[in-house]
């Protein structure tokens, strides 16, 4: 696990050299070393946290013995035992034990196509000295980043912005369709980000960039909604329930693979309970097991569970208290190590886990991240992929519920849907009601963001805000980065995950999971991610649909045996946190940088409303309170991480 940055340019001395101060914005991800790679037309420059292989010869940029190509690097291969013992049958030989090695032997031998035989995290790039290119490329879930800008005659890029921004010529500017976005999603969908200019390359996509096509785009080599799997696919209940442990302990034996400790991060949760029992099972010691709780214990304070848990399982269980004012008071850091605005009111409790785990000597954590995106977790989206066929090819349910829609009604639906007090019948008709009569989303669509509360909120929230600048943005702006195009009935399922991964689970939950724990020099690993487990689980449901069956129905029956009954029958909770203190906190102690911010002078925020801003909407509901945060969020990370890198 590592940091990677680069530059390339067409014509010869025609960029600035890449130095060690460069490097310095990425120490964080890694520490134990650091390597520069020059030569006429490219600078490739790696920071390394030491996983696979400890030694020097793990060392990068790493090069062919013919010096053709060369590789900087970040993540894990899991699978490159297998695939150095395919490449040694082919005649290829080694000089380390480095996953590293095995990358650059594997494109030298199968080219481009070569990434679909990578079986974990990554992004990277290669360049071939002969045919003067660039091959870049990033896992199938995005759980490693990679940002890039070019022009004309230069292309950079690098892990995070913080170390991308200050190798541009000038400052960019905010794209303000982007800040839109973000007003709605709490996080910045790939492939975009706030500055315009720089783009991340997105999850499952691959980027070949020569002297001739200096203009290449992304090319998608993996699809969610359209895996293909080779294995048997059972389609009764046992079946299946067998099929799910089998894919689950195969993912957790690739991702122990590790020449340093390897931890866990627990909740009292189904996700990280199935992960910490499998990989319990197959270390050779006690695990060390590390989990969050808050002061007083309120309700949602989960170390009790995930203690007995860990005790249970023959684990070393540590514990992190996080009070209020910690998480106000380390905000501005907070917010530094994100790299992007993401507005998760849960981010701090995630950095605690890693943070803990760094200071136990822990540089590897296994999470449970994934589990609900895989197995229908969030109780909207299986609402949305059920409403989305009862209403597929019904043109008069559409104009009907279009036609009679009353704006206060289509305020409080989404709201009554998503408020766990409410009876789950009252939930499931609210969120009925709400598509029937929903007339944001563009007929072309399927429904989906507008049944959570604080997306369909913000357009009313934001119109009350709004600067001059933004008023040119389009009202069907945040609807883009789901924009996949019409599906049949049973064509809907797969569709709405993929929507899922790649929203808000790439934009959020991952890049928040890779961020805060690299920033601590430790390397967290997601089972649920693992590829062939997808492939299989997505194989099941294309045979028994199972999106109607309950939140993690498959999962929780094929976990019988596997953990105790209280913990698979115990309600989802995840990493919950007092949301309504710490943003209020935070917004009483940072809300003053609003009225000298850049979202006021570039007219994105109405100068008028800033104390409108601060003082009333906290006092409201939620989605206020939340969209109020937001914007602090948004302007501390301009100064934070655009103004604080580039003096």
């Amino acid at each position: 696990m590592c940091g990677i940055i680069g530059k390339i340019n067409r014509v010869v001395g025609q960029s600035k050299p890449l130095t060690e101060g460069d490097l310095s914005q990425l120490t964080h991800r890694g520490p134990d070393g650091f390597g520069i790679y020059k030569n006429d037309h490219v600078q490739l420059g790696h920071t390394r946290l030491a996983i696979i292989d400890l030694s020097d010869a793990g060392r990068q940029p790493m090069s062919s013995p013919d010096d053709r190509y060369i590789v900087t690097y970040n993540g894990e291969i899991y699978n490159f035992l297998e695939l150095r013992a395919e490449l040694e049958s082919m005649g290829e030989t080694f000089s380390s034990a480095s996953d590293t090695e095995v990358l650059l032997v594997a494109y030298k031998v199968w080219g481009v196509d070569f990434v679909k035989h990578l079986r974990g995290m990554f992004a990277f790039a290669i360049w071939d000295d002969e045919s003067k290119s660039l091959f870049l490329a990033r896992d199938r879930c995005g759980e490693k980043p990679l940002f890039y800008w070019r022009d004309g005659e230069h292309f950079i890029f690098a892990s995070e912005l913080k170390a991308l921004v200050p190798l541009l010529d000038k400052r960019p500017k905010l794209d303000l369709t982007v800040v839109d976005m973000y007003l709605h999603y709490q996080f910045v969908p790939e492939p975009y980000t706030l500055l315009d200019g720089v783009s991340k390359l997105p999850a499952a996509h691959t980027l070949m960039l020569t002297f001739d096509n200096w203009d290449a785009q992304p090319v998608r080599y993996w699809d969610v909604e359209h895996t293909s799997y080779d294995g048997f696919v059972p389609k009764d209940a046992k079946g299946i329930d067998e099929s799910i442990r089998e894919g689950l302990e195969d993912a957790v034996l690739m991702t122990l693979r590790s020449d340093v400790p390897v931890g866990i991060a627990l909740s009292g949760g189904i996700d990280s309970g199935v992960i910490a029992a499998l990989a319990q099972k197959n270390y050779p010691e006690p695990m060390h097991a590390f989990c969050i709780g808050y002061p007083g214990r309120p309700v949602y304070d989960e170390r009790d569970q995930a203690r007995a848990l860990a005790k249970s399982l023959g684990m070393i269980v540590h514990e992190v208290e996080l009070p209020v004012e910690n998480f106000v008071n380390f905000f501005p850091d907070l917010v530094r190590i994100m790299d992007e605005p993401i507005a998760d009111p849960a981010a701090f409790g995630h950095y605690s886990v890693p943070q803990a785990a760094s200071e136990h000597g822990i540089k590897v954590l296994l999470t449970g991240i994934g589990g609900d995106e895989i197995f229908w977790g969030y109780d909207w989206v299986a609402r949305a992929a059920m409403i989305d066929q009862f209403m597929a090819g019904n043109t008069l349910l559409h104009t009907v519920g279009r036609g009679g829609a009353i704006p206060i009604v289509q305020r409080l639906l989404p709201r009554i849907a998503e408020h766990n007090s409410v009876p789950n019948i009252a939930r499931r008709l609210a969120s009925w009601l709400d598509a029937i009569s929903d007339t944001r989303t563009p007929q072309t669509q399927l429904r989906f963001y507008m049944a959570v509360s604080g997306f369909s909120a913000a357009f009313d929230l934001k119109s009350g805000i709004y600067g001059e600048a933004m008023r040119s943005v389009l009202t069907d702006n945040p609807f883009i980065p789901t924009d996949i195009g019409a599906r049949t009935k049973s064509e809907i399922p797969a569709a709405v995950i993929r929507m899922l991964f790649d929203t808000w689970m790439v934009s959020n939950a991952v890049a928040l999971g890779d961020r805060v724990s690299m920033s601590v020099g430790v390397e967290a690993r997601l089972p649920f991610l693992d590829f062939r487990l997808i492939e299989r689980v997505m194989a099941l449901r294309k045979a028994t649909p199972d999106h109607g069956l309950g939140q993690k129905s498959w999962l929780r029956s094929a976990l019988k045996g596997v953990l105790p009954e209280e913990v698979l029958s115990r309600p989802k909770s995840g990493f919950t946190s007092p949301g309504r203190e710490w943003l209020s906190g935070v917004i009483s102690k940072y809300g003053e940088i609003m009225h000298d911010s850049v979202l006021v002078s570039e007219g994105i925020v109405d100068k008028a409303k800033v104390n409108y801003i601060l003082t009333h909407m906290p006092k409201q509901n939620f989605p206020s309170l939340f969209f109020a945060y937001k914007l602090v969020l948004l302007e501390m990370w301009y100064r934070q991480v655009v103004l604080d890198t580039v003096k």
